[in-house]
C-alpha cells in the first residue's frame, strides 16, 4: 500500500490512508445522499472498489512484472457512472472467489487514474481486464447484465494453457515424468474429478511455472488408459482430489502425495506449502539465477545455509560423476535433511566440489573441499561427510570471498521464440485494443493503398495484353508473308489466284525505299570539308561508320549500307558516311600504312608505300571502316580480310588490274591467300555486305580487333 505515493504522503501526515479530515465541518442534511453526486458523483469514499485501487506506479513496477507468475484482475470504473456501482456488488462477489485463489485484484478510478486506463486502452466505463504475462486482456462479454460466473470463467480461460498439460494416456504420463533432466525440474500431476482444472490449480501451475511442470488428469474417466494410470498409481477412489509429486528418480514412484475425499477441495495454502517442501530435485542445476537464489539464499552468520556445488561440463562423460554425486545425495538424504544444506552442480569445468555461504545479495565466501568427484571409495564419502559437518558447525573457515553476477538463464527463450512472441502479442494487444474510432481511419486508408495497387495492376496487366496482342498479330502476319511467298514460288500457271510475287515485292521494294529515305540525310561523304566534324571532333565514345564506295558501286551499295546500319540510327554515339575510293585512295592506302606488319626489319615510310602502291581499288569496295577520332583506332569489315595479321588481305601487291586478273594475283598469293582470292572472285559486288550484320554485332560487343594509328591521315581531298 505505501508504493502508492499518494497513500504513504497520506500515511505521513495523517497516520492512515483515507483522506484528510475537513477544515470546516457543517452538519449532516437528510438529502446529502441524494444530491452529493453533483461534488464526487456516486463514490462517496466508502465503496467496496476504494480496498483495491491501484495507481500508475504501482502497475507499472509492482503489478506488470508480478502477472508473468501471479495474473491480476482489475475492474475499471468512474464516480460518475451509475452502472459501475450497480455492479458492485456482482464485483465484490468475484474478488471473494478469486482473491483467496491466488489471484491479484485491482480496481481503477478514471477520475484519478486516466492516465492508467489510458495505457491499458480502455475506452469504455464500466470494463474489465486481465493482466497476464504482460499482457492486457479485455473482457469482451456484455456488462449489463453481468454474472459472477461469467467473470470467473474469464478469468480462468485467459491463462495460458502452457502452464498445465492434459494428460490422457498412461504413455503420456510417463513421457511427462522423464522429462525431469531436459527441464531440471520435478512432476507434480494433479488428478482431479472434474474435466476441466479448477482455477486454484491452474493458478499454482503458473506461481510455480519455474521450479515444477505441471499435469492434470481426469479422475473419473472410465477409459482404459486412466484405469490403469490409476492401478499404477495406487488411486482407488473417483471423486477424490490428488497431487503426486515426482522428482529425479521416477522409477521409485512419487515422492510425495495429497489427497483429499468426499468432493472436497484443496485449500491453496496448503498446495502451496505441498509443493515448497518438494520443490527442488535430489540434485539440481544451477541453470537461472532465481535457481540460485532459491537454493543458496541469503543467510545469517548465526543461522548459515550452505550449498554445495559440483563443477563440472555438459558433455556426455561428465554424467556419470553428475549421477554418482545424486545417488549420494539420495542415500544420505536423510542425514542433511534438517542441516540447512543444498547440493546443486553447475556447468562451469572441472570437477571439483565447492561449498558456498551466500551472506550478501551478490558477495559469498566459499572453499574447495579436498575430496575431488567421483568418489569410488566408502572410506572416502565418509571423509566428505565429515568435511561437510565440519563446515556446518563451523570447525573449518571458509577461506575464499568473492562478488557475484548475474547468471545467465538457460531456459530463455531463443531469439526467434521471443520475436515470434512479441509478434503474437501485439497483434493480440492491437487487436484488442483498436477502437472504432481507430480502425476507420486505418481501414481507409489500407483500403486506399489496395485500390491504387489493383488499379495500376489491372492497367499494366491491359497494356501488357494489348502489347502481346499486337506481337501477335504481327507475327502472323509475317507468318502469311512468309505462306505466301512460299506459295508464290510453288505458283501454278492453271492456279486461279494471281501470279507470283505481285503482291510482296512492291511492300519489299517501299521498304527499302523508305530505309534509304531515312536514311540518307545521315550519311555523309568522307571529304576534306566533313573530315573535322566525322573525325577529328568526334566526342569521346562517338565513333563513325564509313563504307568505301566508288560512282559505279554507290547506287548499289549505299543502299545496303543503309539498310545494314538502319537498326543503329537512334544511337547517338553512331555517325555514318561513305569515302569515294577514287578521289581518296591514298588517305585509305596511308591510313594503312600504319597498320601494316613491317617485313624484313623495314619500317620506314617509303618501304611501306612501296607495299601498298599497288592496292587494286576494285577490291577495297564493300570494305567499311568504323573509325573513332578519340581513341586513334579503327576498325576494318571486308570479306576477304582475316584479323590475324595477313598482309595480302585487300589486293595488296596487286598488278592493278580488274577482279578478272586471276594470274597476276595468284602468283604472288601464298596458298592461303590464293584460296581468300578465289572465294573474292567468286562474291558478286551486290554480295559485298552480306556479313555486315553480323560483324556490328561483334562490334558492338568489343570482339572485333582495334588497328592503332599514332594520327589520323589529313590528305582527304
Amino acid at each position: 500500500v505505501l508504493s502508492d505515493p499518494l497513500k504513504k504522503e497520506r500515511y505521513d501526515k495523517f497516520g492512515s490512508f483515507d483522506d484528510p479530515p475537513s477544515s470546516h465541518s457543517y452538519t449532516h442534511h437528510p438529502f446529502d445522499n441524494l444530491f452529493d453526486f453533483g461534488f464526487g458523483g456516486f463514490d462517496s469514499g466508502n465503496s467496496f472498489f476504494q480496498k483495491h485501487r491501484i495507481s500508475m506506479r504501482t502497475f507499472s513496477h509492482t503489478l506488470l512484472e508480478r502477472s508473468y507468475f501471479q495474473p491480476v484482475i482489475i475492474f475499471a470504473y468512474s464516480g460518475y457512472c451509475q452502472l459501475c456501482f450497480h455492479l458492485e456488488p456482482i464485483w465484490q462477489s468475484v474478488v471473494n472467489d478469486l482473491e483467496p485463489l491466488g489471484y491479484n485484484i485491482g480496481t481503477v478510478n478514471a477520475i484519478t487514474d486516466g492516465n492508467l486506463l489510458e495505457k491499458m486502452r480502455i475506452s469504455r466505463l464500466p470494463s474489465i481486464v486481465v493482466v497476464v504475462e504482460g499482457r492486457v486482456i479485455h473482457y469482451r462479454g456484455s456488462m449489463q447484465p453481468l454474472s459472477a460466473k461469467a467473470v470467473r470463467v474469464f478469468a480462468r480461460d485467459v491463462i495460458p494453457n502452457t502452464f498445465l498439460l492434459k494428460i490422457t494416456n498412461h504413455d503420456g504420463l510417463r513421457r511427462f515424468i522423464d522429462q525431469w533432466k531436459n527441464s531440471n525440474r520435478i512432476s507434480v500431476v494433479i488428478f482431479g474429478s472434474k474435466e476441466n482444472p479448477r482455477i486454484r490449480y491452474v493458478l499454482t501451475a503458473m506461481k510455480y511455472a519455474t521450479f515444477a511442470r505441471f499435469a492434470y488428469v481426469y479422475l473419473s474417466d472410465q477409459s482404459t488408459e486412466i484405469v490403469k494410470m490409476r492401478q499404477a498409481l495406487d488411486i482407488t477412489c473417483f471423486k477424490c482430489e490428488n497431487i503426486l509429486i515426482f522428482n529425479d528418480f521416477p522409477q521409485e514412484g512419487p515422492i510425495a502425495r495429497l489427497s483429499v475425499s468426499n468432493g472436497q477441495q484443496f485449500h491453496v495454502d496448503t498446495i502451496g506449502e505441498f509443493i515448497e517442501q518438494n520443490k527442488h530435485l535430489t540434485l539440481p542445476r544451477l541453470s537461472s539465477q532465481s535457481y540460485f537464489d532459491d537454493l543458496c539464499p541469503v543467510s545469517s552468520r548465526a543461522l548459515r545455509s550452505f550449498c554445495i556445488i559440483l563443477m563440472t561440463t555438459d558433455s556426455s562423460s561428465d554424467l556419470s560423476q553428475i549421477a554418482s554425486l545424486r545417488n549420494f545425495v539420495h542415500d544420505r538424504k536423510d542425514d542433511f535433511k534438517n542441516k540447512r544444506l543444498h547440493f546443486a552442480y553447475v556447468y562451469e569445468g572441472g570437477r571439483n566440489l565447492l561449498i558456498l555461504w551466500r551472506y550478501d545479495q551478490k558477495k559469498v565466501r566459499f572453499a574447495w573441499l579436498n575430496e575431488r568427484w567421483p568418489i569410488k571409495e566408502s572410506i572416502s564419502e565418509s571423509d566428505l561427510h565429515l568435511e561437510l559437518e565440519a563446515y556446518i558447525k563451523g570447525v573449518t573457515k571458509l577461506n575464499y570471498q568473492t562478488t557475484l553476477k548475474s547468471m545467465l538463464d538457460e531456459y530463455r527463450p531463443s531469439w526467434f521464440t521471443r520475436i515470434s512472441r512479441a509478434a503474437v502479442r501485439m497483434f493480440e494487444t492491437t487487436w484488442f485494443s483498436l477502437t472504432k474510432e481507430e480502425t476507420l481511419p486505418l481501414l481507409s486508408a489500407v483500403g486506399t493503398l489496395l485500390i491504387i495497387f489493383f488499379i495500376g495492376y489491372g492497367l499494366s496487366y491491359a497494356s501488357s495484353l494489348e502489347e502481346k496482342s499486337r506481337s501477335y498479330v504481327s507475327q502472323e502476319m509475317r507468318k502469311d508473308n512468309k505462306q505466301t511467298a512460299d506459295d508464290d514460288d510453288q505458283w501454278h500457271p492453271e492456279d486461279p489466284r494471281v501470279g507470283p510475287g505481285i503482291n510482296n515485292r512492291p511492300r519489299v521494294l517501299r521498304k527499302q525505299q523508305r530505309i534509304m529515305r531515312e536514311m540518307e540525310p545521315m550519311m555523309h561523304e568522307l571529304r576534306a570539308e566533313t573530315y573535322f566534324g566525322m573525325i577529328r571532333l568526334l566526342k569521346p565514345g562517338c565513333r563513325s561508320i564509313v563504307v568505301l564506295v566508288d560512282e559505279q558501286s554507290k547506287d548499289i551499295l549505299l543502299p545496303q549500307f543503309a539498310k545494314h546500319v538502319w537498326p543503329f540510327r537512334n544511337n547517338k554515339t553512331f555517325s555514318f558516311g561513305y569515302l569515294m575510293v577514287e578521289k581518296n585512295l591514298s588517305w585509305f592506302r596511308t591510313l594503312l600504312e600504319h597498320t601494316l606488319p613491317a617485313e624484313n626489319g623495314q619500317t620506314d615510310g617509303s618501304s611501306m608505300y612501296e607495299r601498298l602502291k599497288n592496292i587494286n581499288p576494285r577490291r577495297t569496295l564493300g570494305t567499311v571502316l568504323v573509325l573513332c577520332g578519340w581513341k586513334l583506332y579503327f576498325n576494318m569489315y571486308h570479306p576477304m580480310h582475316t584479323p590475324p595479321g595477313k598482309k595480302h588481305f585487300l589486293g595488296f601487291d596487286d598488278d592493278g588490274k580488274d577482279l578478272s586478273s586471276e594470274d597476276s594475283d595468284i602468283d604472288k598469293a601464298s596458298r592461303e591467300e590464293t584460296q581468300a582470292l578465289r572465294k573474292g572472285q567468286h562474291l558478286k559486288l551486290e554480295d559485298v555486305l552480306n556479313d555486315l550484320p553480323n560483324w556490328l554485332d561483334r562490334l558492338v560487343e568489343g570482339s572485333i580487333r582495334r588497328y592503332y594509328v599514332p594520327e589520323w591521315p589529313n590528305n582527304l581531298r
